[in-house]
């Protein structure tokens, strides 16, 4: 027989609790006063993954139950209940413990499935709360934050510093895999209106490996702040450094008209990116829903079918796979600062295969750039564990503009001269 121990929160020191001590699978969890007697369903032992991913089960003390998402919900609020464990498909039910990067001593508990965190409903420190799964909060997060007592989580794993330029702007993360990443999708949740002085764009800025001919490839979907109606567009833009810096590919294609010049709360934007055989990047799905869940735009542009900037079909030479990308909510194109003054949500990230966070360009790159768009964004913190989803918090923030790192590169919609 295990160790079991409480699980207490920071918000107000109650406890992870089965709902009335029920032993149904798929009985709710909630945040409960801790017991002295008859305390079964608060106790919890952390099980190794048997598969060796790094993860824990946290299984029960009451009935051998495991903390599971809902339904292997990724929605953002998917409630938590007690469910037996499962043998295969338990992304679900696999947990990691990240120390909380302000030093509280604390942890968050974060998902193998999406990267969401344990999460107290609404900060309520009512006797009962419900339990969810909840993208992890840069501030304010008491709710989130966990501590085991009498005991310690296991194989605790920290936040990635961040890059020298901090998270925010033109500098985000690196999410790498050098054997080459495959099913890369990236989606944006808007929980808080976005608005910029000059629109506002969200790049995936993804770069090949070492002497790839494409080695800069990025996809976008930006508001266009001179468009009447309020216009969003998805575009490729693709760059060459050798023999000499050089647009090769660049394509605008309208996306979704929107009510106004912002991109409402609810909105979600997801950029797809399509592999062939050899891992090669041969094009993009855009798509954009509406707070109802509706989709109000969807194009994929492929790139076989485009020209190249010389006039040129774009052939299968142009074509790399990627190692690392980055995802960045800046101006919306041609080098600008857009000012944003309101702005949140949540970024989710995903492969077919395991991606690892870097605060800087990792080795199997040989080409350093990064757009010049700025925005007053900022970014949250990412764990050091290798997986094949991550979400990351996003924001306006008041702290002013990052500055550009050296040889960036501008998107335009017309070639550049080299």
């Amino acid at each position: 027989m295990g160790t079991y121990y409480f699980i207490k929160s920071k918000l107000d020191g109650n406890v992870i609790d089965i709902q009335g001590a029920s032993t149904s699978s798929g009985a709710l969890l909630d945040a409960y006063p801790q017991k002295t007697t008859g305390s079964d369903n608060q106790l919890w032992e952390f099980v190794a993954d048997p598969q060796g991913s790094g993860y824990y089960f946290i299984k029960s003390k009451l009935n051998g139950n495991v903390i599971d998402l809902q339904g292997a919900s990724t929605k953002p609020g998917t409630l938590l209940d007690a469910y037996p464990q499962k043998t295969s498909g338990t992304d679900n039910q696999l947990w990691q413990f990240l120390a909380d990067p302000g030093g509280s001593g604390d942890f968050f508990i974060m998902s193998k499935l999406n990267g969401f965190v344990i999460d107290i409903q609404g900060a309520s420190t009512k006797a009962g709360a419900g339990l969810d799964a909840y993208h992890m909060k840069a501030s304010g997060s008491d709710n989130q934050l966990w501590s085991v007592v009498s005991g310690t989580f296991p194989s605790p794993v920290s936040a990635v510093p961040a890059p020298s330029a901090g998270l925010g702007s033109n500098s985000n993360y690196f999410i790498s895999n050098c054997s080459n990443l495959k099913g890369v999708s990236v989606t944006i949740d808007v929980t808080q209106d976005i608005v910029g002085s000059d629109g506002f764009g969200f790049q995936v800025n993804a770069y090949s490996a070492k002497s790839d001919y494409d080695g800069g490839q990025q996809y976008l979907i930006y508001l266009d702040p001179h468009s009447s109606p309020a216009q969003l567009n998805c575009m490729v833009d693709n760059w060459t450094e050798s023999p000499k810096l050089g647009q090769i590919i660049n394509h605008i294609v309208p996306l979704a008209t929107l009510p106004s010049q912002k991109l409402p709360s609810g909105y979600q934007l997801k950029i797809s990116l399509d592999n062939d055989s050899s891992g090669n990047i041969t094009g993009a799905t855009y798509v954009v829903s509406d707070n109802t869940g509706k989709t109000i735009g969807n194009q994929t542009i492929k790139l076989l079918t485009l020209d190249l900037v010389s006039g040129s079909p774009v052939t299968s030479a142009d074509l790399a796979p990627v190692v690392s990308f980055q995802l960045d909510f800046v101006d919306y194109l041609n080098g600008g600062t857009t000012v944003l003054s309101s702005g949140a949500g949540e970024i989710s990230y995903n492969a077919s295969n395991a991606m690892t966070v870097f605060n800087s360009e990792p080795s199997c790159v040989d080409w350093t750039y990064s757009t010049v768009e700025k925005a007053n964004s900022s970014y949250g913190v990412l764990p050091g564990h290798a997986n094949q989803a991550f979400t990351q918090t996003f924001q306006t923030s008041a702290a002013g503009i990052v500055i550009d790192r050296k040889a960036a590169v501008r998107h335009i919609t017309s070639p550049q001269p080299a």
